[in-house]
């Protein structure tokens, strides 16, 4: 198997995995997360729902690509709101 082969697992060995993976960021859960510039929010605040909601449009995207043929024009626009959306979610 090459580096760029993908391994297809069996269900069962999906369902072999643990069920949640613990991640520890020692600043605790206060109810707060910190943006790419360090300053802490709310978790309730407007930015952390526009971050997911631009992360989750990028994801449709590439979706809509996979399902595409690679031939189209629209392709290349796709990927490029993409790379856009990536750069609006990392400011």
């Amino acid at each position: 198997m090459s580096q760029h082969d993908i391994e297809i697992k069996s269900p069962d060995e999906v369902k072999s995995y643990p069920a949640t993976i613990k991640v520890y960021t020692r600043t605790g859960d206060k109810g707060s997360s910190a943006l790419f510039t360090g300053e802490r929010r709310s978790k309730d605040d407007a930015v952390f729902e526009a971050l997911g909601t631009t992360d989750e449009l990028s994801s449709m995207i590439g979706l809509a690509i996979a399902h595409m043929d690679s031939s189209s024009s629209l392709v290349p626009r796709l990927e490029v709101i993409q790379c856009l959306l990536q750069d609006v979610g990392s400011n």
